[in-house]
Parts: structure tokens; sequence; C-alpha cells
């Protein structure tokens, strides 16, 4: 916001002075528009860099926390960064979609769930991820709209759209799924794991989603093998 309205007053100065300075004392716009658009450009872009630069910094330090599973302490850490948010657009819901992100894979859902409805929509993970959150608390119209959101904004995610897939077989709308997949193939060219599924429910069988590996085991809609083995050990 702010990066935009100083960068909108020197357009007007520019703009201005240079229409002063060459109609010789008497106001020509005209002449002062096209200088005072490139220091209108050149400005935001420079504000711009500055304020993700300071975001960056913020990650990195909040990286160092959550990487020693220090969950909380690096949540506090990235909240830092909603300051810069009143300086550039999309900042903040990006600092929300880094926060529902760390805290639903903490499998902190109740917690998560504000963050990530408040998240970025070009951001597909921390929506996906309230998708399944959705399909998890069986508010399947919710699901259905996030994940159509979602799609929209990202059209070229494979897994994306095969997690909306999964969660529309998975609450007993097998139909929709397949329509979902279908969508997909025209979006995605050759895109193999995609066709298998769409195959694979059309035939009326299961999909297959962990040849995507840990990206697909952090949505928590299927445990990884270690934990599956962790799981039948206990039961025998």
């Amino acid at each position: 916001m702010y990066n935009l309205l100083i960068s909108i007053a020197g357009l007007v100065a520019v703009t201005l002075l240079t229409g002063f300075a060459v109609g010789g004392g008497e106001l020509r716009i005209a002449y002062g528009i096209v200088p005072g658009l490139i220091v209108f450009v050149g400005l935001y872009i420079y504000l711009a860099r500055r304020s993700m630069k300071a975001v960056q910094d913020i990650v990195g330090r909040a990286q160092t926390d959550l990487q020693a599973n220090r969950i909380d302490r690096g949540i506090e850490i990235l909240k830092e960064a909603y300051a810069v948010g009143k300086w550039q657009f999309f900042v903040t819901s990006q600092v929300d979609g880094q926060i529902g992100t760390v805290l639903y894979m903490s499998q902190r859902f109740d917690e998560a769930e504000p963050f990530l409805k408040r998240s970025f929509k070009r951001n597909w993970v921390s929506r996906a991820m309230l998708g399944t959150l959705l399909y998890k608390r069986k508010r399947y119209d919710e699901m259905e709209k996030v994940f159509e959101e979602a799609v929209l904004a990202n059209k070229k995610e494979a897994l994306l759209w095969n997690i909306y897939a999964y969660c529309m077989w998975k609450s007993g709308q097998r139909d929709k799924a397949i329509k979902v997949l279908n969508r997909a193939t025209e979006k995605l060219e050759n895109d193999e794991r995609t066709e298998k599924n769409l195959k694979a429910l059309q035939n009326n069988r299961k999909m297959k989603m962990r040849g995507w590996n840990l990206m697909w085991y952090q949505f928590h809609l299927d445990r990884p093998p270690a934990q599956r083995q962790q799981a039948q050990f206990r039961r025998r």
C-alpha cells in the first residue's frame, strides 16, 4: 500500500516539475507524463523489491527455528513480516499462507484454518491444505469452492488437481472426481500420473497418490511408509 502511494507521489511530482520546466513556467502536463511514468515504475519496482527482501530475511530467520522444530518460535518470527504488509500488496496473505502451512503440517488443524482461509489464492499448497481440511470435516460444498478457486489460479499444478479429485472421490463423489481429472488433462500436457488416476476412477479402481512422495504426505491424507509400518507393528 505505502509503496504504491509513494510511487504515485513520485509520478505526480515529476510530471508537474517536468511540465513546468519544459513549459517555461507554464504547466504543460503532456510533456511530464512519460518521465513521470518512468519514475513511477522504477520507484515502485525498487520499493517492492526492498519489501520482499525484508520478508525473505524474516522467513530465513524463521526457518532456523522451524527446522529445529521450534514451531511456535518460528511462527512468531514469521508474524514480524506483517509489518511489511502495510507497505506491499499480498505480503500479509502470503505470510498467512506460510503460517497456515506450518500449522497444518504440524497437525494443528484448528489453529491452521483461519490462516489458510486468508492465504494468497496463488499459493496452491496452502489452498489445497484448506481444501483437504474442509474435506476432513465433511464440509464438502466449502471444500469444492476452495479447490475451484485454487485450480483456476494454478492451472498447471498436477498435484493440486489430483488432490481435488482425491477428496471428491473419497467423499463419495466419483463422477465429480472424474470430471475434475478430465479438466486437468486439458490443462496438463501428457501428465502420466493424472492420466493414470483418471483411468483408475473410470474403471472403478483406486487413485494412486504416493508417486508424489513427500509432496503428497504433507497433506496428511495418507501415512508415509514408515508410519504405516509402525502402525501395523502396533496392531500385531
